[in-house]
């Protein structure tokens, strides 16, 4: 990096730098060190990466699993199918629960069983099924997205097998035979004979023979708009009770109330009722 050196002696007072020469020499330090900058970030980035990432990727190994799907826009909502198709649903959540994460019951952990869901989007949105489809799909991992992957190679041969017939015509674009209507009509209409349609007039006639029709319409004529009903239920009258009468005739006769209660075996209290309810007992208070 240049430096500039400004000369001065010890009598003479410093020079300070002129706007102009504060320009120069901002941008000289600049360019150097956007320089430097870029040689550190190169180096740092070629360091941090080993060799065998640097070269091309071999085509050598297992080529990524790559599964055509069948029931691509055949499944989901407002589509041929519902979004969980009945004669699927077995089939996708058995192979849902099996031990995708290859551990011992109650040993290293929870083995969570796959999303029934997230199967069934995978074969609503994804007509190829690898495992970068997977991943973008559901948001998921490396490892996580490749048991799905796995799953919808299991699921699919057994989803074939139990397609119905109209599923099975809808995907191979067969259209459905129209057979003729099983139903046959035996009425061959035979017209009655003169004596049923004699019997059915007779059954039919009005029953003028007691009354005249002009009487039937004044009986059951409707009642006029302006006609009041009232809506009060007579409930019958209530019973007495059987030692009334005794306890009042005991009353006329000046017995005390305790008296009257336990001659009857009856209580106190409703000897005082009835007393207080009997006018002439009112009368004679």
């Amino acid at each position: 990096m240049e430096l500039c050196t400004i000369a001065a002696s010890s009598t003479d007072t410093p020079r300070l730098l002129s706007q102009s020469e504060l320009i120069t020499l901002n941008s000289q330090i600049a360019t150097n060190a956007d320089k430097w900058l870029g040689r550190m970030v190169q180096k740092n980035k070629d360091s941090s990466r080993p060799e065998k990432y640097l070269q091309q990727k071999s085509t050598r190994g297992r080529s990524p699993k790559v599964i055509t799907n069948p029931f691509y826009d055949v499944i989901g909502g407002g589509i041929y199918l519902s979004e969980y198709p009945a004669f699927a649903m077995d089939i996708i959540e058995g192979i849902a629960r099996l031990d995708w994460h290859d551990r011992p019951i109650g040993v290293g952990g929870k083995s969570m069983p796959l999303s029934v869901h997230s199967i069934v989007e995978i074969l609503e949105w994804l007509p190829i099924v690898t495992n970068d489809a997977v991943k973008a799909l559901l948001d998921l991992d490396e490892r996580h997205a490749r048991r799905y992957v796995k799953a919808i190679e299991l699921i699919v041969p057994y989803m074939m097998k139990s397609r119905p017939m109209s599923l099975c015509n809808e995907m191979e674009g067969i259209a459905p035979k129209s057979s003729p209507s099983a139903w046959q009509d035996s009425d061959e209409l035979i017209a009655p004979s003169p004596e049923a349609l004699a019997k059915l007039h007779y059954d039919l006639r009005t029953l003028t023979q007691y009354k005249s029709a002009e009487a039937y319409e004044v009986e059951y004529e409707p009642a006029p708009a302006d006609a009041h009903f009232t809506n009060v239920i007579a409930f019958p009258p209530r019973m007495q009770h059987p030692k009334k009468g005794a306890a009042l005739a005991l009353l006329g006769q000046g017995l005390s109330l305790r008296a009257i209660a336990k001659e009857l075996g009856i209580s106190v209290n409703s000897v005082r009722s009835w007393q207080k309810s009997n006018p002439v007992e009112k009368q004679a208070a």
